[in-house]
């Protein structure tokens, strides 16, 4: 009985550390901003809604502001993630341009994401900062 115990202590107690595979991918997955901050982002007519995608066979993505197009390099190891190198067109939009500032900066703080079933959730020390969610490409 001890044995048998012990053992679903150590099943528990390792399962509980190990967090599963999601379910959707992070790389070559169209991943649409859905919140920032914690509010809803503006979408504004004539102009790309947020996005990113990381690429399959390397360490960078792409995608859009909101207003410009940008891409960069992202670092992601089994605790960390990080993102830098990030560059963009430099198109002056009629709206949205405080949104893709903070956009482009909120980029550059995320230390850790997660994959919580088709929403892909970045942190900055432990606090959610954004929230996309997997769409088809268009």
């Amino acid at each position: 009985m001890k044995i048998f115990l012990l053992f679903l202590f150590l099943l528990s107690f390792f399962t509980g550390c190990f967090e599963p595979d999601p379910n959707i991918p992070l790389k070559n997955t169209h991943w649409q901003l859905i919140e920032m901050h914690k509010q809803s982002p503006e979408h504004f007519e004539n102009q790309p809604a947020v996005h990113l995608v990381f690429h399959l066979n390397d360490s960078t993505f792409h995608g859009s502001d909101g207003c410009n197009r940008i891409h960069g390099h992202y670092t992601k190891d089994r605790n960390n993630f990080t993102m830098d190198k990030i560059a963009s067109t430099r198109m002056l939009c009629q709206s949205g341009m405080n949104q893709a500032n903070e956009f482009l900066h909120i980029l550059t703080k995320v230390d850790r994401i997660k994959i919580v079933e088709n929403n892909l959730i970045l942190y900055h020390f432990d606090v959610e900062i954004a929230r996309f969610e997997a769409v088809e490409s268009y």
